[in-house]
């Protein structure tokens, strides 16, 4: 809120959103509302509208685009766990460190415990040094695999290389995406999230745009609007986030403070001022739709 927003943000589990989700489509829908173990196998249907929100691997989205073909990677992969640990610096900081070789990113996605521990979420990126399997989103591996890369990631106030030890389980994510689409919509079909717009996961925008865009269809289906303005309000955006995150985002800040000073600095405003940092966090921000004037705006909308 400090930032401008008119709401704080919230880090949480994936799994645990995904519940939360579930359980209120039950209350509101029915408890038979949802019905799983039906694979989508075409696109002829007999009801108002098929909303293709199932994956980079879209059963949908093959149907409208036959020929597109694999996800594309970046030759760069992710390897990506949950740690129960102490809390770092404030507690609910978010760590980003690297340059255009490696990263890491850090941040706790659960309150404290009655031990004061908290669930930490973390993901180590790198150029592969092998293929590994596209759009596999539970290819657990060994922190063998990886360990080497970090063994010597320790700062003051956080130890990389435990956290990593102390993991629940290591997942291991080629970074994939999909070139934009011309078209997301037919007359009674549409596609929403990852089988729209698959994208790096940089600057957190692949999850929330996937809600971001729930919200705009609902909006557009109660207000009479239909698929026309859900895709005139999101496929541009999405198109235009897809292609900054090939560019790391407003990650690019990391490379662009190795490029200037390979060595390290004991000042960052002297390799880079203060007002560029946030001209490229609000640019990216802005193109993405969460800079607090337009989210603020946008979030009046009703449903």
């Amino acid at each position: 809120m400090a930032a401008g927003h008119h709401w704080p943000q919230y880090s949480v589990h994936r799994g645990r959103l995904q519940f939360m989700l579930l359980e209120a489509v039950k209350e509101r829908l029915g408890p038979d509302s949802v019905v799983t173990g039906s694979p989508v196998t075409g696109l002829d249907h007999d009801a108002d509208l098929l909303v293709g929100a199932d994956g980079i691997r879209s059963a949908v989205r093959a149907a409208m685009f036959p020929e597109e073909g694999e996800p594309l990677w970046s030759g760069q992969v992710l390897w990506r766990g949950t740690t129960i640990s102490k809390p770092f610096m404030t507690g609910r900081s978010m760590l980003m460190a690297g340059d255009d070789v490696q990263k890491v990113v850090v941040y706790p996605i659960a309150p404290p415990d009655e031990d004061g521990n908290v669930l930490i979420n973390w993901a180590i990126q790198r150029q592969a040094e092998e293929t590994v399997p596209r759009g596999d989103w539970n290819r657990e591996v060994s922190i063998d695999t990886f360990f080497h890369h970090v063994a010597d990631w320790r700062f003051d106030w956080l130890d990389i290389p435990a956290l990593v030890s102390n993991a629940q389980a290591v997942y291991e994510y080629p970074m994939v995406d999909r070139d934009p689409l011309p078209h997301w919509s037919t007359d009674r079909v549409t596609l929403l999230g990852d089988a729209a717009h698959p994208m790096y996961p940089t600057g957190s925008n692949g999850g929330t745009q996937s809600v971001v865009d729930a919200r705009v269809l609902a909006n557009a289906l109660a207000g009479g609007r239909g698929l026309e303005f859900y895709e005139e309000q999101r496929r541009p955006m999405c198109t235009a986030i897809v292609h900054a995150n090939r560019k790391d985002g407003p990650e690019v800040v990391m490379r662009l403070a190795h490029e200037r000073a390979p060595e390290g600095f004991d000042d960052i405003d002297e390799v880079m001022p203060l007002a560029e940092r946030e001209e490229i966090a609000l640019r990216y921000k802005q193109m993405a739709g969460f800079d607090p004037a337009t989210l603020n705006e946008r979030a009046s909308w009703s449903v």
